[in-house]
């Protein structure tokens, strides 16, 4: 339980020795990354108000990084492992202060986190391998995204192919029995972009009956319509299984699949259809007996960005949502939600960005809830400086056992959400052409926490309150030759 007590500090430090120089020269003339998560549309980080970092995964696995969860400790403010320490177990993330079920994780554009959804086994078992980008976005983003959102958001997408054809394998071993290798093909044809990877690994290990051994795939295909529509599709599939130290044993199968159309209505109107379906089945046979859990759900959204003039620009979605709950000891529902939700973002002077949003959404299983944000960005050319602040709302929704009951005992229908107000301020400094600075303060205030132990749950009065500090670090010396990066969490 690494996170106990009223202090939470984390220290990652990365390094990394690049072969040659080359990759650095052909690296640093491609275009700056855009910043997708903070508004579901691509956006230049100049732009975005809300702390937010973006790691490449290609130079992850250059630093011999390729456990997702390994990769996340390298953002400030984030605390990602495996809970029992083990290869296969559960999974942990910890955003600025809040446990696992306050972060939303969004892949391909949808949402797995959710009332019935637990985040532990995609954390333990993804790879970076397969995964195109990773945004880590610190602190309340209901006004886009909803519940479970109070700690921040996770996204990830499959890679898109592109060039000639061409594809990579690599295998590996070591001690414990450990294995794994992987591969992927990718390339562009005829206005058709493709990517495929798919992997497998297993390991022992260090301790007796703690084995596991996992298979993983994904797919993007993408292509131009005309000049004007572009549609796509992704896949990601994977079978994990972990023996829980002789006690039980643990198995996963979850699928993934997404199919999304951009396109422009005018000049000055851009639309996005996004529809998906996951399903995520777990099996435990243990010496207690066995205990299973089916999940599915299913989502349509539209999200619209509409330039009203030079320096202001009209963001709006609407999304419906269904997911279906059913256990071995009985609980077995299904729920509805949708909402809407619109943002403005506002140039007021060549090097400040404002953004102001709100959300509505409505869940089956308690009520409606809204949610707001407004943040700003300013960036001082002089100094080479951005200070960024921003303050909104979110919350977290009962889950269904909470609702409805588990093996521990029975649910209470009467719970309400809890919800969360917090701000943060923050500055980056670039230091020379080579390194970069980053310092953020944060507080988040949650009211109506839920007691799920001892049943039935209860909302607890008061407030519960986190706050803290985020410094990051990141560069290059030895003319690129070094790249290093260290994330430090108060």
């Amino acid at each position: 339980m690494p996170l106990r007590g009223s202090r939470r500090s984390a220290l990652a430090l990365l390094a990394l020795f690049a072969a040659i120089s080359v990759q650095a020269e052909e690296r640093k003339a491609e275009f700056e990354p855009l910043i997708v998560s903070a508004l579901r549309v691509p956006r230049d980080a100049s732009r975005v108000t809300s702390a937010v970092t973006l790691l490449d995964p290609e130079a992850l696995q250059d630093e011999g990084i390729f456990q997702l969860r390994d990769a996340l400790n390298a953002v400030p403010g984030v605390i990602s492992t495996s809970t029992g320490g083990q290869t296969g177990a559960i999974g942990s993330l910890f955003i600025r202060g809040t446990t696992t079920n306050y972060s939303q994780v969004v892949v391909d554009g949808m949402r797995l986190s959710d009332s019935t959804t637990p985040l532990g086994n995609i954390l333990s078992a993804s790879r970076v391998n397969d995964v195109g980008s990773i945004e880590v976005l610190r602190g309340p983003q209901g006004a886009i995204y909803g519940g479970e959102s109070i700690g921040g958001v996770l996204w990830l997408e499959t890679p898109r192919g592109s060039g000639d054809p061409h594809g990579t394998s690599w295998i590996e071993g070591g001690a414990f029995h450990s294995l794994a290798t992987h591969s992927t093909f990718q390339g562009e044809a005829g206005g058709l972009s493709y990517f495929l990877s798919g992997g497998y690994e297993e390991t022992k290990n260090d301790g007796p009956h703690e084995a596991c051994h996992q298979g993983n795939t994904s797919l993007r295909l993408e292509g131009k319509v005309d000049e004007i529509w572009t549609i796509g599709s992704t896949f990601r599939g994977l079978d994990n299984f972990y023996d829980d130290h002789g006690t039980s044993d643990n198995r996963v199968d979850s699928e993934l699949v997404t199919a999304y159309a951009t396109g422009k209505i005018s000049d000055c109107w851009t639309t996005r259809f996004h529809a998906g379906y996951q399903q995520e089945f777990y099996d435990n046979d243990s010496e207690y007996g066995n205990y299973g859990a089916d999940i599915r759900a299913g989502s349509i959204s539209c999200d619209h960005e509409i330039v009203l003039a030079e320096t202001l620009r009209l963001l709006a979605g609407i999304y419906g949502h269904q997911s279906a709950f059913e256990n071995t000891i009985g609980t077995a529902d299904s729920r509805d939600r949708y909402g809407i939700h619109t943002a403005l973002e506002w140039d007021v002077a060549a090097d400040l960005t404002t953004t102001a949003a709100v959300r509505w959404e409505d869940y089956d299983a308690y009520g409606d809830e809204f949610t707001w944000r407004i943040g700003s960005i300013y960036k001082i050319h002089g100094t080479d400086t951005s200070w960024h602040s921003g303050i909104g709302t979110s919350f977290r929704s009962p889950s269904y056992l909470d609702l409805f009951g588990s093996a521990y005992g029975e649910g209470n229908r009467d719970l309400v959400a809890e919800s969360s107000l917090g701000w943060d301020l923050g500055v980056e400094q670039k230091i020379g052409s080579h390194h970069t600075v980053e310092i953020t303060g944060f507080q988040n205030k949650i009211t109506d926490r839920i007691q799920s132990y001892p049943t039935p749950p209860i909302n607890i009065p008061g407030e519960s309150t986190t706050g803290g500090l985020e410094i990051g670090l990141h560069g290059s010396a030895l003319e690129e030759a070094l790249g290093y990066r260290v994330a430090w969490t108060y």
